[in-house]
């Protein structure tokens, strides 16, 4: 028992996870991890001077035994007297309903929830219980799958956005024996003993044969370097990200990286300073292989020959690379899919609503002013004066002639120009969403508000908006 209390007392200071005064949204599913996972902190919380919530999602896929988690997880939460959140969401008809698996639906709507809990409770982290096994499970499915530095880093004990994992140094082994010297019973989901699914097959049938065969320490050895891989993947993401900083160029179309840049480049920077372009350009990396950077750096290192100047390559997503004298030129090729990406949504209070046309999901809510302190307000979460809005609003693309007050501003601009100042990407334009009523825009999502709607001395009640998934998500 005070070998796990002290693994994840350890793991909590190494990581920097908490600070006193910290409020911890707790994923709780009612299993061996996440029941450990909340003992132990509750153990920990006046160590640590947190306090706890915690958030339970009925995925509905279980029938009876997903309702007898749930009722599991009250009675827990209610004998440990923490405060317990429970929402049940039908993620069959979802995962339908977005054209993606039960397994990534599951997974949106759990962050989804824990991020409203933690924002109705003021809470900036998020534990959940992932642990060493998951870990090391993580990184050899990567491995099969194919993958770089960045997938072998696995799992990350911190993220960006607050979510934290104190088991990530525990052994599952040691989390069972810990529930069950403490008589915690935990569910158990019976999936989970199955191999139907790659990971289970990993789980169960590959890793036990390298731990018999091979190395009994293999998850302690694939979650060590795991750490390795991933403390130097940071340091080679930032040297680049610092290297790349006055040498990318942008205009409403695309990124230009000068091609002498990049041949004085080891292959391993190229590799990264083009993909980190293609991040830019298009917000993310999904569906750029290996293959495709892999031609896009054999063109330039063929450049000095002459051979390839002028020559271009089609890219997955409409993507086009061109060398134009002396730059590699990203862009994205024509505006036809224009048509098929235009959204208008209705803003609805309290509810989840999922844009299928740019993967986002946005939630809102009204609160009292004063609670604005305990809300971490980004270029996705913003404030507004709710009792000026006074019409309905919509979430919706830009349309022709558009305009609004920038804050900070006097005066109106049109959105065309707003967004050629800012230097958007013109492929980007028809994606970034904009909140607003019939009349006037509230806020151009990820860049500004509208001065009339700001929160001023007068305010006293703030409508809250905010946007998850798509363009915003870190692993």
């Amino acid at each position: 028992m005070n070998n796990v209390i002290n693994t994840v007392r350890q793991t909590i200071n190494k990581y920097s996870m908490f600070q006193n005064g910290d409020k911890i949204v707790v994923g709780v599913s009612g299993g061996p991890d996440s029941v450990c996972l909340l003992h132990v902190l509750n153990l920990l919380k006046d160590e640590y001077q947190i306090k706890l919530y915690a958030a339970h999602l009925n995925h509905q896929l279980r029938g009876q035994a997903a309702e007898q988690d749930a009722a599991y997880v009250k009675e827990l939460c209610e004998k440990l007297q923490v405060p317990v959140y429970i929402k049940s969401v039908d993620i069959r008809q979802l995962s339908k309903e977005r054209a993606i698996s039960e397994e990534v639906a599951g997974r949106e709507e759990r962050y989804a929830f824990f991020f409203k809990i933690a924002r109705q409770v003021g809470a900036r982290k998020i534990a959940v219980a992932q642990n060493m096994n998951d870990q090391a499970e993580t990184v050899l499915m990567r491995f099969i799958r194919g993958t770089g530095l960045e997938g072998l880093s696995g799992i990350k004990p911190v993220r960006e956005d607050g979510v934290v994992r104190p088991l990530l140094e525990t052994g599952r082994e040691a989390i069972e024996q810990y529930c069950q010297e403490n008589g915690l019973n935990p569910r158990l989901d019976e999936t989970n003993l199955k191999s139907i699914y790659t990971r289970n097959k990993i789980r169960l049938d590959l890793i036990p044969y390298i731990i018999k065969e091979h190395n009994s320490g293999f998850i302690q050895t694939a979650a060590k370097t795991a750490e390795l891989i991933r403390e130097d993947n940071d340091f080679i993401k930032d040297f680049v990200n610092n290297m790349i900083e006055k040498q990318l160029r942008a205009d409403s179309k695309g990124i230009y990286i000068p091609v002498t840049f990049l041949l004085n480049q080891h292959l391993a920077i190229q590799r990264r300073v083009i993909r980190k372009a293609i991040d830019i350009l298009k917000g993310n990396t999904a569906n750029i292989e290996y293959k495709h950077i892999e031609e896009i750096v054999q063109m330039v290192n063929g450049k000095n020959t002459g051979k390839n100047i002028g020559k271009a390559l089609d890219l997955p997503e409409g993507l086009r690379m061109e060398i134009v004298y002396n730059d590699v030129y990203l862009f994205r090729k024509g505006d036809s899919d224009k048509k098929n990406n235009s959204f208008y949504y209705p803003l609805k209070l309290d509810q989840q609503i999922f844009i299928k046309e740019i993967n986002m999901t946005v939630t809102a809510y009204v609160s009292a002013k004063e609670n604005l302190k305990n809300i971490e307000l980004n270029d996705f979460t913003k404030a507004f004066d709710y009792n000026v809005i006074n019409e309905e609003i919509y979430i919706r693309n830009r349309l022709p002639g558009d305009k609004f007050t920038p804050l900070g501003m006097d005066g109106t601009k049109k959105l065309k120009d707003f967004f050629i100042d800012l230097k958007v990407p013109r492929n980007k334009r028809d994606k970034v969403p904009i909140v607003a009523t019939d009349k006037d825009i509230l806020w151009v999502v990820g860049y500004r508000i509208n001065d009339k709607y700001k929160c001023t001395n007068k305010t006293a009640d703030v409508l809250i908006i905010q946007f998850s998934g798509g363009d915003t998500n870190v692993e």
